[in-house]
């Protein structure tokens, strides 16, 4: 256990000696008596425990709130996974309570969430707890924020106090306030009633047993093509060039021989997405001429798909493509004007405004922009977990569903390895999934990750990810850190062990040109023979070597 936690036992009743009516937050200047958590910290989560603040912190209870809604603020109390806490307090003597307030910091870009479920149960002997306020759907409409919950009941006696909050990634807390007074004359006696301290909250999984089929999104490798970064030179245009080692399965000396990658899902680089730019109209503009700038990136991908047909022979060959539907952050009152209409995104009709504005965009600028060797499938939901503390969200995402259904289109999503919500993908309408294992983002991750997420994403209909990351060469083009690449061998072979070689792929590799590109004329062989598997495990031809 993380925590140095106490251990309640039944205690003799104490009363105040001088009581009195008079109404206070109960809690300030106490020390934390003790912190449960929902689930144990896994070896997975070993990285993030320090992040969690421990029993020894007074910053819950020193009457001190958060100035500014950043969590950098030095004023918030840090939590990370696990899942939910249970934060005990005991208090002097019995006195009635019969209110409370949490503060809490929201802040979307860095995961930081308002938890969707929060309860204050009471004990008076430090055994039998009732719970006295309760609530499961604690919602707020804006982003990068200090947001507030309260909640009043009728006065109950206490003596230990214990605040259940669930956490889905970080909560950060500023304080926690407990009113009542030391009088107990008109509070009434709290009774066990036998309610769990960590209530299930989450949807059960709809279970289906295999991946999806492989015909799903209308191709079967699909390269997650970053582009439009406005701090880069290239700003993320991608010339037709760079195109080639994917549209083409290239030999050593860069003939074409092969199809490759069929998929492409135009998506932008993190440093744009979470900016300034991409919160406002002017931004999503920038974005959108990023896309369809001539000569580049989905002009280039049709110009290199038309060759690479050309080259074999190949009558109307075509590659398949997909647009993001970049997230409407709530932080900026005003997103800008479309149609002459200033949206605002806390009024969720305006996010959808938004959102359908630029589905219709890609549709007429995709169809007027006579794109004849590629073809439009589906859109993809760019935010990598389910925001559950955001109003909107689920609302949002049926609406988005509903539209690009209508439209003749899918929608998809890639979560993050157990993102939020990961198991809840079919319940809320996505067509498809597809999981990050997320094993080659840190020496820290174990291999036993891949076939985690190979065994959930068979469970639940997804697909995996593919990944690889920082490949570094030096001046005579030889690879700098070899275990990267063996690192994503591990992901082509597992693959090919436990089956989602057979079903949609989805590959990423930082931005183009990539690491799996940068393998073609390298000097070391390993490398080379990467990109070679890479191919095979493409067309579902891998086949492992006996050890």
């Amino acid at each position: 256990m993380y925590y140095a936690n106490k251990k309640l036992s039944r205690v003799e009743p104490i009363f105040s000696s001088e009581p009195t009516k008079e109404k206070k937050d109960l809690l300030l200047g106490l020390p934390i008596f003790s912190i449960e958590t929902k689930l144990e910290l896994s070896g997975n989560d070993d990285s993030m425990r320090y992040m969690n603040y421990n029993t020894d912190s007074m910053l819950l209870t020193d009457g001190e709130k958060a100035d500014d809604p950043t969590y950098t603020n030095p004023r918030w109390f840090h939590i990370a996974l696990a899942k939910g806490r249970a934060i005990t307090f005991e208090l002097p003597c019995i006195c009635a309570v019969d209110s409370f307030s949490i503060g809490f910091c929201r802040s979307d870009v860095v995961a930081v969430r308002t938890p969707r479920y929060v309860a204050l149960q009471v004990s008076e002997d430090g055994e039998a707890f009732e719970t006295v306020s309760e609530c499961s759907k604690i919602r707020s409409t804006r982003d990068l924020t200090r947001f507030e919950y309260t909640a009043s009941f009728g006065a109950v006696r206490a003596r230990y106090v214990r605040f259940v909050v669930d956490v889905l990634q970080h909560i950060y807390i500023d304080e926690i306030e407990l009113f009542g007074c030391t009088d107990v004359a008109d509070a009434r006696i709290p009774v066990c009633d036998g309610h769990p301290v960590f209530p299930e909250l989450d949807h059960p999984p709809v279970f289906v047993g295999d991946y999806p089929a492989i015909d799903s999104l209308g191709a079967e490798n699909i390269l997650l093509s970053y582009h439009c970064n406005p701090n880069m030179q290239s700003k993320g245009l991608i010339t037709k060039e760079q195109y080639l080692p994917y549209a083409a399965y290239l030999n050593e000396d860069g003939e074409v021989k092969d199809t490759f990658f069929d998929g492409y899902l135009y998506l932008p680089y993190t440093a744009f997405n979470f900016s300034s730019e991409a919160q406002c109209i002017d931004g999503w503009k920038y974005y959108l001429d990023n896309i369809f700038t001539p000569d580049r990136n989905l002009d280039a991908l049709d110009k290199v798909t038309k060759e690479v047909g050309d080259k074999l022979g190949i009558k109307n060959h075509k590659s398949a493509v997909y647009f993001s539907l970049l997230y409407t952050f709530t932080s900026k009152e005003c997103f800008g004007e479309i149609n002459g209409e200033k949206l605002d995104f806390e009024n969720i009709d305006d996010r959808k405004k938004a959102l359908r504005w630029l589905i219709d965009e890609y549709l007429r600028r995709y169809n007027e922009g006579g794109y004849e060797h590629t073809r439009l499938e589906a859109f993809y939901w760019f935010e990598e977990q389910i925001t559950y503390s955001d109003s909107h969200e689920e609302e949002l995402i049926a609406f988005v569903r509903d539209y690009v259904h209508e439209k003749g289109y899918k929608l998809f999503w890639i979560p993050y390895f157990k993102a939020v919500g990961y198991h809840d993908w079919k319940r809320l309408g996505f067509d498809v999934a597809c999981m990050q294992p997320n094993y080659a983002f840190g020496d820290d991750r174990k291999v036993e990750q891949i076939y985690e997420t190979a065994k959930i994403a068979k469970e639940l209909g997804m697909c995996v990810e593919l990944e690889i990351t920082g490949i570094k060469l030096d001046e005579n083009g030889i690879v700098q850190n070899p275990k990267d690449v063996e690192k994503f061998i591990e992901y082509l072979e597992i693959g090919a062990k436990t089956g989602y070689m057979n079903t949609i792929k989805m590959y990423y590799q930082g931005g183009v040109p990539g690491d799996i590109s940068k393998a073609v004329f390298s000097k070391t062989p390993r490398y080379r023979e990467m990109y070679d598997m890479t191919y095979r495990f493409a067309k579902r031809k891998l086949i492992l070597e006996e050890k």
